[in-house]
Order: C-alpha cells, then sequence, then structure tokens
C-alpha cells in the first residue's frame, strides 16, 4: 500500500522530481563517463607510455571525484529541502488521517528511491553513450586510432558511480526523515501560510557593509591583474580569500538597502509592477544570499577551471607544435669547454671549434643517408666579461618596464652569465632546414633570439630601447623583431635572449659551450624514428672509446629528443588538464543550474499566492510574465 501510495505522488509531482531527477542523471552520465575512461582506451591504438599516462589520469580521477561526489551531495541535499516544503501539508494530511511517522517517512523512503534508481538508470545509459564519444576524442588527443567500433561498457565504473550515488540516497534519505520527523502536525498543516521571515537590517550598517564589499572585490582583483595567477607568494590566495568574502558581504547587504533606494524614487518605484517585483527581489536575496554567494563561488571556480584548463591545454598544443620542429635533436657539448683545458686553448677545444658532426655521423652511422633528409647545426657561445661578452644583468639594468615577477626572477638568477652569441651562418642554416629564407644582417646590425613566449615582452622592449651594444668590441645595433625559431626539438624554449651575430664578430678560436644538430628525417617520423635511434645506438656501442661517443675526444653527446618522444611526453599533462577542466567544469555547471533553478521553483510556489491575487486584482498577465522573467 506504502509503495503504491509513493509511486503515485511521484508520477503526479513529476515536474517538482523533475530537477532532481535530472541533476542526478546528469551526475552520473558525468561519472561513468569519466569514471570508464581506461576500459575505453582497450580499442584505441595506444604506446605503452600513452597507457601508463591514462591509468595515471585516472588516480587524479579518483581524487577529484570524491571532492566531487560531496558537491552533489550537499545538492541533493539542497534538491530535497525544496521538495520536503512543498509537501510538508501533504505529510500533515498523512498524519492526521492516521499514519504513524514511521509509515510518512517510508513512503518518502520509496520516493526517493524510486526517482534515485530511474536517474542511476538514465544517467549510465547516458555514460555509456558519452564515453563511446569520449573514446574517439581521447583517440584524437592522443593523434592516434581506434581500432574498430565496439560497444565498451566497464562494470568497474559502474559500480563506482553506484557506490558513489547510494551514499548520496543514503544521505538524502537521512535528512527527509529526520525533517518529517522534526516538525510539528500544526506546522505541516500550515506550512503552505508560512513564508520565511525577512530580517530587517540597519540601513548604515548596509550601507556600509555595500562599501566594504566593493572595496575587496576591487582590491582582489587588483592583485591579480598586479601579480597574475601564477605568482609566487600568496598573492592568487589572498585575491580569491578577498573576493568571496566580498561576494558574500555583497549580497548580505544589497538587500537592506536596494529596496529604500530605489523607494526614494517614485517615478520608478510606482511604474507598473516595480513595487511588487522590488520586494519580491528584496525577500529572496534577503532569505537566499548564502545560497546565492555558494552559486557565484561555484561559477568562479567552474569557469576559471575550465577556460583556465583549456586555455593552458591549447598552449600546451602550441608549444609542442612550434617545439617539435624539427624530426630529432643530437645535443653536443664540446670537452674543449667544460673539460681541464681553459676555453680558447688546447687541441681539443680547436678541435671542437669547426668539428664536422654531420661527416663524423656519416660515417659512423651507415644508414646515415637513407634516414636522414637533411641537417643543420647550431652553436652557443657564451664569450666572458674579458673577451667582450654583454652580462645579462646590464641587459636587466638598461630595459624599462613591467615584465612580471618570473621574468625578473630568471634574470636575476642568471644575472652573472653573459648573453649567448650565435653566427648568422649557424642561425641561417636552421632557417633553410624548416624552409625559411636567409636573413642578411649589416656588420653593425645584430637579432635578438628567444624561443620563449612568456619572454618577448622584456626582449622586445631590450631590442628597442637599446639602439647600441658593445659586444667583442664592435657596436653592434639589434633589429627591431625578434628570432622566434627554436634551437632545436624542446616544449618550453631552449634559447632566450641570444644575439645572432655576424660570422665575423666572433674570433675563429671561439669555443661553442652547446651544439644541436638538428635532423630532418627521409620518411615519415613514424618509420624513420626507431631506425635511426637503433642505428645511432649500434653506432655508439661500437665506439672503442665510449668517452669519445662519434667525436674523436672532443666532446659528448648528451641527449637525443625526438619529436615524437617529446609529443608522447608531454601529451598526458595535456589531456589530464584538459579532461580536468571539462569534468569539474561541467559538474559544477551542472550543480549552478540546478540550485538556480530550484531557487526559482521555490519562490514561484512560494508566491503562487500572490500572483493569484495580482491577476483578481485586474493586472495584465503580460505584466506578470515580465515580473517573472526581471525575477529570474
Amino acid at each position: 500500500m506504502l509503495i503504491k501510495l509513493a509511486l503515485g505522488n511521484v508520477r503526479k509531482s513529476i515536474r517538482d522530481f523533475s530537477v532532481f531527477f535530472l541533476t542526478l542523471a546528469f551526475g552520473v552520465c558525468a561519472f561513468y563517463a569519466f569514471g570508464s575512461l581506461s576500459d575505453q582506451t582497450a580499442v584505441i591504438q595506444m604506446t605503452s607510455d600513452q597507457r601508463a599516462s591514462v591509468q595515471s589520469l585516472m588516480g587524479i580521477f579518483s581524487g577529484v571525484s570524491v571532492f566531487l561526489a560531496v558537491i552533489l551531495g550537499f545538492l541533493v541535499v539542497y534538491a530535497n529541502r525544496f521538495l520536503i516544503r512543498r509537501r510538508k501539508r501533504e505529510f500533515g494530511v498523512y498524519l492526521t488521517l492516521g499514519m504513524r511517522r514511521g509509515q510518512v517517512a517510508a513512503i518518502i523512503a520509496a520516493e526517493t528511491l524510486t526517482v534515485g534508481a530511474a536517474a542511476l538508470a538514465a544517467g549510465l545509459a547516458a555514460g555509456v553513450l558519452l564515453s563511446q564519444l569520449m573514446t574517439y576524442v581521447t583517440a584524437r588527443l592522443f593523434e592516434t586510432t581506434v581500432a574498430g567500433f565496439s560497444l565498451v561498457l566497464s562494470p568497474r565504473a559502474a559500480a563506482q558511480t553506484v557506490e558513489y550515488f547510494a551514499l548520496m540516497f543514503a544521505v538524502s534519505l537521512v535528512f527527509n526523515v529526520g525533517t518529517v520527523s522534526r516538525f510539528r502536525l500544526i506546522d505541516l498543516l500550515r506550512a503552505d501560510k508560512v513564508s520565511e521571515k525577512v530580517k530587517l537590517r540597519s540601513l548604515p550598517l548596509s550601507v556600509a557593509l555595500f562599501v566594504v564589499s566593493l572595496a575587496l572585490i576591487g582590491f582582489a582583483y587588483k592583485t591579480l591583474l598586479d601579480h597574475g595567477i601564477f605568482s609566487d607568494g600568496p598573492w592568487f590566495g589572498l585575491a580569491t580569500l578577498l573576493v568571496s568574502v566580498g561576494t558574500a558581504l555583497f549580497f548580505f547587504s544589497i538587500s537592506g538597502f536596494l529596496l529604500r533606494l530605489v523607494q526614494s524614487s517614485k517615478g520608478i518605484y510606482l511604474r507598473g509592477l516595480n513595487m511588487f517585483v522590488l520586494r519580491q527581489l528584496n525577500s529572496r536575496v534577503n532569505t537566499a544570499w548564502v545560497s546565492i554567494t555558494m552559486v557565484c563561488a561555484m561559477l568562479f571556480v567552474a569557469v576559471c577551471g575550465v577556460c583556465t584548463g583549456l586555455s593552458v591545454s591549447w598552449n600546451m598544443n602550441q608549444a609542442i607544435l612550434e617545439g617539435t620542429a624539427y624530426d630529432a635533436t643530437i645535443t653536443y657539448y664540446p670537452r674543449g669547454y667544460s673539460g681541464s683545458e681553459e676555453r680558447g686553448e688546447g687541441a681539443l677545444a680547436a678541435q671542437a671549434c669547426d668539428y664536422d658532426m654531420v661527416g663524423t655521423l656519416s660515417a659512423a652511422v651507415p644508414e646515415w643517408g637513407s634516414l636522414v633528409r637533411d641537417a643543420a647545426r647550431v652553436r652557443l657561445y657564451e664569450p666572458s666579461v674579458g673577451e667582450g661578452g654583454l652580462p645579462v644583468a646590464w641587459a636587466l639594468e638598461h630595459t624599462e618596464g613591467d615584465f612580471g615577477s618570473i621574468a625578473n626572477q630568471l634574470f636575476t638568477a642568471n644575472g652573472e652569465r653573459c648573453l649567448d652569441m650565435v653566427r648568422l651562418s649557424d642561425y641561417n642554416a636552421l632557417r633553410a632546414l624548416l624552409g625559411k629564407k636567409p636573413v642578411e644582417l649589416a656588420a653593425d646590425e645584430c637579432l635578438v633570439w628567444n624561443d620563449l613566449a612568456t619572454l618577448d615582452d622584456i626582449w622586445g622592449a631590450f631590442a628597442a630601447q637599446n639602439r647600441e651594444l658593445t659586444v667583442m668590441d664592435r657596436a653592434l645595433r639589434p633589429r627591431a623583431e625578434l628570432a622566434r625559431e627554436h634551437i632545436g626539438d624542446s616544449i618550453g624554449g631552449t634559447v632566450s635572449g641570444a644575439l645572432v651575430v655576424p660570422d665575423d664578430v666572433l674570433p675563429d678560436h671561439a669555443v661553442a659551450y652547446a651544439c644541436y644538430l638538428n635532423v630532418m628525417f627521409a620518411g615519415s617520423r613514424e618509420a624513420t624514428q626507431q631506425p635511426f635511434l637503433d642505428a645511432l645506438e649500434a653506432a655508439l656501442a661500437a665506439e672503442t672509446s665510449p668517452e669519445a661517443r662519434f667525436f674523436d675526444g672532443t666532446g659528448m653527446v648528451d641527449t637525443v629528443n625526438t619529436a615524437l618522444d617529446l609529443r608522447d611526453a608531454t601529451g598526458s599533462t595535456t589531456i589530464t588538464t584538459t579532461y580536468l577542466a571539462i569534468y569539474i567544469g561541467f559538474i559544477l555547471l551542472i550543480t549552478c543550474a540546478s540550485v538556480l533553478a530550484i531557487q526559482q521553483l521555490s519562490s514561484t510556489s512560494d508566491s503562487q499566492g500572490r500572483y493569484r491575487l495580482l491577476s483578481e486584482l485586474g493586472c495584465p498577465q503580460r505584466l506578470i510574465y515580465r515580473s517573472l522573467l526581471v525575477q529570474a
């Protein structure tokens, strides 16, 4: 009998339960779709490193899911609060007819379980469909393919989703039963005639708090603009705290004087239904300022999280594309620079200056000609102050502007060093490898080279403000434009502030402290990379002197970076950031939309009698509808 009554109640109150149902269904859908990610990737052609990245991502999702489950749990309780308020009189009638409170609680439990089970089933079905779409999105992010179409089901993700939402239903059930048990019969029967109390606040205090709230919000945004989101120190946390407190004070105080402020202008206050609308808004803000503040906070986190996550992912993808312009990069450090001999002296240093890296590798690697289409070497030099180098500290002192804490820290840490220098012939060889035209420099010109986008402003200002530099006893004028090519395959850049100078500026005996040999494969990256690395490794193993490493004692190979390896290594970070941004933003936006919908439904339900009275007094329907639109 009680079950039949509960099912009938759900059927009759389907509109009241719709928000609760949709909220739970969307939540279940998101939980399952993201939780089944590891099972979806079973049909994706991925490397072992990529699969390890997915497993790492799932570990992060597990922790985030607990946080989001708590948020959805609060939403479930909030939604049930609205349902209980709507049906207090109905519960009072049940008690009047002789039902015990335990039986009423059983009806509520049956209703909650019915709606919850339906939402769980619908959410899981939608989650299965969404997970199939995410399979192709994941494959696209990893730049791979799906091995045919197959419907992938994840029992593990389904079980975990059921566990989370069973706990939410249990909390909701305890809340509902406790609410009904706590109220007296007379309060339940008169529930539709009792409105929430509106506490009047002091007008001077409200105005003062309003001014304080605006000051806190303004100072918070100024702090963010001055220090940025990722700056060192407590600035971001301080700004977040200030804007949160300011928002709470804003909604707490505005209801205390907004109505009185508008009342002072009779022309506005007495026009149409403004008097009714303003009192309705004042009552809603006064009684719901806490929930409105929470909605603002969740929207702040959702919007910032989604925008920041997608922006970071986009920037990382751009950095990956720009930083992997070459198929492979071999980094080489001459021993004449870092060994026992002084720079510029000794046989090893002399050999390192003009060492033919391509010729040596061609002889050491028999497959070189068939694997490599073209290659170019770039050498970095760092003359000391005594040799005519330009200190980084000097560059910072002679460049005016506010470039942020990151730039200042970088230059302060490297203030004792001198700016790197690159011969124009090396730079043009690199441009030729990329299919670009060579750069021509006059005898008194130089070019500032920077491949770190975050430092473009400071190096651009340096080139614009310092019209003459004394380098190696030569007066050189920096070009206005910056060189932006990457010196080698890397993520995040490798050269910042180097000077590209005419070849004769650097003496013949100068010793490079680092060399980059950039390689373009003769075939595709996927088909050529592994044979290239295998041939290189075989040649290294065949050397009688491991210390020589192809270079007859003049230096050593430090690293061999390939574009595909760098993309695989950074792709997991990009995908993690993207999915977390979408996951958190999706759940929080659902929560905000549900809370706002419940607030609107609750307000409209409480005001039905008032709107009915307006209609009976002859108020046109269009004005009533407009008042509802303004309040929404």
